[in-house]
C-alpha cells in the first residue's frame, strides 16, 4: 500500500500447530448448530457443541458457567505486587504463585467444571461441602471415558507452572491428570499418572510451557478404565484443592504481531462492472474525501467525498461510507484518503466465478460414502466412508445406508440440513437458469461435470439419492439422521468406524423430505423421469405419514447418542413448505387445504434447517398462475414487501450496510445471506432495487468492522483454520467454505477466552477450536451459491 498505515500492536496467543492424531482424551464436538431453534429467519444455529465441555446428560450448548478468566483480571497495578518483569524488561502483567483457577477448591460450587463421557462411561459430578464428587456407575472402556475438567485458564509460553490437586478413591484405581490443548488432537502439555486410594493425598507437579500461548487450554483428570484394565464397577472420586500457580514468569515474552484491521473496508474480492460499490471508513481522524487509485499505474482513477457518519451498532462504532460505482474499467484497485488506504480488490465481471466454482464445489468434498477424488479435492480426498450397515436406534434392526453430504465439520448426516441446502440449490438453478444450463454451468470439476446435465443439479441429486434411503419403507416416515453414538476424533472420514446409528422417524425431517422431493418431481421430469417419479412418490408416502402424525412431534436425541439434533419443536412451517410443493406438483386438494389452513391464520418467513416457511411462499408465489388464489399471491407479497423494509432500514442504520442489526448469534454469515434473499424476494414481486441485497456479499468478503473475509481462500484477509476436520487433520483450508462469523453469545471456551467485552460484530476468531465462531457447513455455503449464481447471471 502506498501510505504508512499506523499499526497496532497486539498481545496474542499463539496456538501450536496441531498434530493430527487423536491422542487418549476426550474428543470435544459438535452438537451445537443442531441444538438450538432460531427466531423468524435468524437460526440461533449452533453448530458444534464442545462435548468435552458439557455434562452429558444436557442437551444444551457449552455452559455458561465455564467462564474464561482474563488478563485484565488476573493484573495488578501496586508498584509493590508479585507481577514479574520478563527477560526483554516488558512487564508480563502476570501473577505469581496465586491459583489461576478461580474455582479449584469449589467455593462456587461447579463453576468452571464439567464431565465429559464417551466408550460406555457414566458419572455424575457434584460439589457437595465444597469438594469435588465424581460418582462413576460405568467406567467405559478408555481412560478418558469419564472425564472431569476444568475450563477458564490460560497457559504462556515460556512460564514455569506447579500443578498441584488433592485426590481419594473409595476404590483403588489409577488416573491421569493432564492440562491439554481443546482441539485437534488434544495432546497434552503436561500429564501424570498417579495411583490414588481412599486417604485424600495431595499430588503436584512442575512443568515449563514449552509451546505456544494458548488461552484456552483444558485441565482435567481422566477417570475411565486405565489400559490393559478392566471397567472398575460404581465408586466414588473425590477431589479437592486444584491448582495452577505460575511460579517462574521470566522465560514469558509475550508475541507481538500486526493487526490487519484496516481503517478503509471494501470487498475484497471485489465488484462487478455495472456493480453499486461502498467503502466504508471507521478513522476517527479522516477528512471528507478518497480517491481510488489503480494499483498497476499508481495513478488516481477517481476522487470523491464521504457521506455523514452512520453508527454501526453492532461493531459500537461511527463509520462513513464512500459511493465509487463510477469506477467500471476493469483492473486492480484500492482506496485511499488521508489516514489509511484499503486492501486491493478487482472490478471485473468474472470476478465471482472462482468464487461460486469453489463454493459450490465444497459440497462434492462433503460427499459420504464414496471415494472423493484427488483430481476433483486435491488434498481433501480420502478412500469410501460410513459405507457399513447402519442400526435402526432400539431395534436390532439393519440397514444399509450411502451417499449424502457430511453436514458440516463432523461426518454426520442429517435430513433437515440437507433438505434446505437442496432446497437453495434448486432455487439457484431456477433463478440463474441461463447460467446452469450453460457449457460453464456443466464444467465445475465433479466427477459428473460434462454429461450433459447442469452440475448444480447433479450435485443435488447426490443428496437425494441417500435421502430416498432414509425414509421407513412401511410408514413413509423419515429417518431424522444417521450417525455414530458419539462424535469422532479429528480424523479423516474414513477412520470414523464406530457402529452407525438410524435415529427416529421426526416430523421436520419427514415434512423437509416430503418438500424437496416433490420440488425434485418437477426439477428432474425432463432430465431424468424415473428419478422423478420416484421422488414424487416418496413425497406423497411421506406427507400420508405426517397426516397420522402428531403436529409439534420434535425431535430430542436418544440417552445414548450425543451427535448434532437439530430439535426443531414446531413443525407447522416445515408442513406449510410441503403441501405447496405438493399441490404444485400435483395440483391435489388434499394439500391446498393444508397450506390454506396456514395463510388464513399467518405468513411467516425463514430461510434455515429450522424456520422454512420461504421456502413454501417461494414455491406459491413461482407455481403455475392457475393454481394460485390471489388472496394469498397478495398476502405473501405484501408480507415480503413488509420484511424487506424492515431488513433495508437495518442496512440504512448500520455504518456496514449489514442486514443483521445487532442479532450477531451462532452462523451470522447464513443469516446475512438468507436477509438478503428475503431482499431479493421482495423484489421479484413487489419491484425495488436488488443493491442493499447484493451489499451484503461486500460485508461477507471484507466491507466489515474485522476487515476479514469470512470465506476461505478469498480476500486478503480471510479465514484459514476453519473447525472442520479435514482442513484441520490436512492444516489447509479449501477454497470457497463460509465461516459461521461473529458470534455476540461468545460460546466455545477459546471464544469466551479472547473476545470478552467485544462489540457484537467483532465477536469472531479465526482458530478451529472456535466452533460457534468458526465452523463451516453445507448450507451455509448454499445461500452463497444462491446469492453468486444471480449475482453473475444478471437481469
Amino acid at each position: 500500500m502506498l501510505l504508512k498505515r499506523l499499526r497496532k500492536t497486539v498481545s496474542i496467543f499463539l496456538i501450536l500447530v496441531l498434530a493430527f492424531n487423536l491422542c487418549a482424551c476426550a474428543s470435544a464436538d459438535d452438537a451445537a448448530d443442531k441444538n438450538q431453534t432460531n427466531g423468524s429467519e435468524s437460526e440461533t444455529s449452533v453448530n458444534e457443541e464442545d462435548l468435552a465441555s458439557e455434562l452429558m446428560q444436557d442437551d444444551t450448548a457449552p455452559s455458561d458457567e465455564a467462564v474464561a478468566v482474563s488478563d485484565e483480571e488476573n493484573e495488578t497495578e501496586d508498584e509493590n505486587d508479585n507481577s514479574e518483569t520478563d527477560s526483554s524488561g516488558i512487564s508480563s502483567g502476570l501473577v505469581i504463585n496465586e491459583n489461576l483457577l478461580d474455582n479449584g477448591d469449589f467455593h462456587s460450587d461447579m463453576a468452571h467444571w464439567g464431565t465429559y463421557t464417551a466408550k460406555g462411561g457414566n458419572c455424575v459430578f457434584t460439589a457437595p461441602g465444597g469438594e469435588g464428587k465424581v460418582s462413576i456407575t460405568n467406567s467405559g472402556n478408555v481412560n478418558y471415558a469419564v472425564q472431569a475438567f476444568y475450563d477458564g485458564f490460560e497457559l504462556k509460553n515460556g512460564g514455569v507452572y506447579e500443578f498441584s490437586f488433592k485426590m481419594s478413591s473409595d476404590k483403588p484405581r489409577n488416573i491421569e491428570a493432564r492440562i491439554q490443548i481443546n482441539g485437534g488432537d488434544y495432546h497434552a502439555y503436561v500429564d501424570v499418572f498417579e495411583d490414588i486410594d481412599e486417604n485424600m493425598n495431595t499430588y503436584s507437579t512442575t512443568f515449563t510451557m514449552e509451546e505456544g500461548s494458548d488461552p484456552a487450554p483444558r485441565l482435567c483428570f481422566n477417570l475411565g478404565t486405565p489400559e490393559g484394565a478392566d471397567e472398575l464397577g460404581e465408586h466414588v472420586v473425590r477431589i479437592d484443592d486444584v491448582s495452577l500457580k505460575l511460579v517462574d514468569a521470566s522465560g514469558i515474552k509475550e508475541a507481538v504481531v500486526e493487526d490487519h484491521t484496516v481503517s478503509i473496508n471494501i470487498n475484497q474480492v471485489g465488484y462487478l462492472k455495472d456493480s453499486v460499490k461502498i467503502a466504508m471508513s471507521n478513522s476517527s481522524k479522516l477528512g471528507d474525501s478518497f480517491k481510488v487509485v489503480d494499483v498497476k499505474s499508481g495513478k488516481t482513477c477517481f476522487e470523491g467525498k464521504y457521506d455523514t457518519e452512520v453508527y454501526s451498532r453492532g461493531a459500537g462504532e461511527n463509520v462513513v461510507r464512500g459511493d465509487f460505482s463510477a469506477v467500471k474499467e476493469e483492473g486492480t484497485y484500492r482506496i485511499e484518503d488521508a489516514t489509511d488506504s484499503s486492501y486491493e480488490f478487482k472490478v471485473d465481471d468474472k470476478v465471482y466465478n472462482d468464487l461460486l466454482k469453489d463454493a459450490f464445489r465444497f459440497l462434492y468434498t462433503q460427499r459420504c460414502g464414496i471415494e472423493i477424488e484427488e483430481k476433483y479435492a486435491g488434498s481433501y480426498a480420502h478412500k469410501p466412508c460410513h459405507t457399513g450397515e447402519a442400526t435402526i436406534h432400539g431395534t436390532n434392526n439393519k440397514k444399509k445406508i450411502i451417499g449424502g453430504w457430511h453436514d458440516a465439520g463432523d461426518y454426520g448426516r442429517y435430513v433437515v440440513p440437507g433438505a434446505v441446502t437442496v432446497a437453495d440449490l434448486f432455487l439457484a438453478y431456477e433463478d440463474a437458469r441461463e447460467l446452469w444450463d450453460s457449457k460453464w454451468g456443466d464444467s465445475m470439476d465433479i466427477p459428473e461435470s460434462g454429461n450433459g446435465i447442469p452440475d448444480i443439479l447433479d450435485e443435488a441429486k447426490y443428496e437425494l439419492d441417500w435421502m430416498l434411503m432414509m425414509q421407513d419403507e412401511a410408514s413413509g416416515g423419515v429417518y431424522h439422521k444417521i450417525t455414530c453414538r458419539e462424535f469422532p476424533g479429528f480424523v479423516m472420514p474414513e477412520e470414523e468406524t464406530e457402529e452407525l446409528v438410524l435415529s427416529p422417524i421426526s416430523n421436520t425431517a419427514t415434512a423437509d423430505f416430503a418438500a424437496v422431493m416433490a420440488k425434485a418431481s418437477v426439477i428432474y421430469k425432463d432430465i431424468e423421469p424415473k428419478f422423478a417419479s420416484n421422488c414424487l412418490s416418496a413425497a406423497k408416502k411421506a406427507w400420508k405419514y405426517l397426516e397420522t402424525a402428531p403436529v409439534g412431534q420434535g425431535f430430542k436425541n436418544p440417552d445414548d447418542i450425543v451427535t448434532g439434533e437439530y430439535p426443531d419443536m414446531r413443525d407447522p412451517d416445515e408442513r406449510y413448505w410441503a403441501s405447496v410443493e405438493l399441490y404444485s406438483a400435483t395440483g391435489d386438494e388434499t394439500y391446498a387445504k393444508y397450506y390454506r389452513s396456514i395463510l388464513d391464520q399467518y405468513v411467516k418467513d425463514g430461510y434455515g434447517w429450522a424456520d422454512v416457511s420461504s421456502y413454501g411462499n417461494r414455491a406459491y408465489l413461482s407455481m403455475d398462475k392457475s393454481k394460485q388464489d390471489e388472496k394469498y399471491v397478495k398476502l405473501i407479497s405484501e408480507h415480503l414487501k413488509n420484511r424487506a423494509q424492515e431488513l433495508t432500514g437495518f442496512i440504512d442504520s448500520d455504518g456496514y450496510m449489514c442486514d443483521l442489526g445487532e442479532d450477531y448469534i451462532w452462523g451470522s454469515n447464513m443469516d446475512v445471506l438468507n436477509r438478503a434473499r428475503m431482499i431479493l424476494d421482495s423484489v421479484a414481486v413487489n419491484g425495488g432495487d436488488k443493491n442493499k441485497a447484493y451489499q451484503q456479499l461486500s460485508y461477507l468478503l471484507g466491507a466489515n468492522t474485522l476487515s476479514q473475509s469470512y470465506v476461505t481462500g478469498y480476500g486478503t484477509v480471510r479465514t484459514e483454520h476453519p473447525h472442520h476436520r479435514v482442513a484441520i487433520v490436512k492444516q489447509y483450508a479449501l477454497p470457497g467454505m463460509v465461516a459461521g462469523g461473529p458470534n455476540k453469545n461468545i460460546e466455545d471456551p477459546f471464544a469466551k477466552s479472547t473476545l470478552q467485552g467485544v462489540s457484537p460484530a467483532k465477536c469472531y476468531v479465526d482458530n478451529e477450536q472456535s466452533y460457534s465462531t468458526n465452523e463451516v457447513t453445507i448450507y451455509w455455503n448454499s445461500p452463497l451459491i444462491y446469492l453468486l449464481s444471480t449475482m453473475i447471471n444478471g437481469d
